[in-house]
């Protein structure tokens, strides 16, 4: 099992690599996800990510080339979206496994974390 900093290394390499993907960070509450989304903002190094939206439960930052670096707490307005990547922080239930088996069936890769 990968430890959270891994993950937050292995999607900020994703974006330096494919500075026009989409990853998505998402769990129930806020604060461990935004902890999450800062770390991978903090590690990217040459995708130059500026912020754009940061509202109760929603964070974007996006690239020169349109990629997109985002977090949302509570799940629900992530569902649809496309993503490359999406990492889930927190606990895990039968509603939250059928929202990331939709994600892993569009082609993303789903990493999960305690956020602890």
């Amino acid at each position: 099992m990968d430890n959270d900093h891994s993950i937050c290394q292995r999607l900020a390499m994703m974006l330096d690599e494919d500075p026009s993907c989409t990853i998505l960070i998402i769990g129930r509450y806020m604060a461990p996800v935004r902890a999450e989304y800062n770390s991978v903002r903090h590690l990217v190094r040459k995708a130059k990510l500026r912020p754009t939206i940061a509202n109760n439960g929603h964070l974007r930052s996006v690239t020169a080339q349109q990629g997109r670096l985002e977090a949302f707490a509570p799940i629900g307005p992530a569902r649809g979206r496309r993503a490359s990547a999406v990492l889930h922080v927190g606990e895990r239930n039968e509603h939250i496994d059928m929202v990331l088996d939709s994600f892993r069936m569009s082609g993303a890769i789903v990493y999960t974390s305690l956020g602890v």
